[in-house]
């Protein structure tokens, strides 16, 4: 077995959130994927919470974005349980 690449970390006390869910998320992409979307989530921003915003890009023009497009993955291929 592989060893697992470290994530690079969540900005302030958000990584201390961040890191007990590690274990849920089996790629490295995943949990960075998680990191990006709390912080999107957390960040103020001054319009509607939409993937582009989350990602900090402008709406519209900025959808192709790499940014935009991994939350977008991370989203919406990420294994989820309800």
């Amino acid at each position: 077995m592989t060893a697992r690449r470290p994530c690079p970390p969540a900005p302030g006390p958000l990584e201390e959130y961040a890191a007990p869910f590690d274990d849920l998320f089996f790629s490295l992409a995943q949990r960075r994927g998680f990191r990006e979307h709390l912080t999107g989530l957390l960040a103020p921003r001054e319009r509607n919470k939409t993937i582009t915003c989350l990602a900090g890009a402008e709406p519209v023009a900025g959808a192709g974005m790499p940014g935009v497009q991994r939350l977008q993955f991370f989203l919406s291929e990420s294994p989820w349980e309800a």
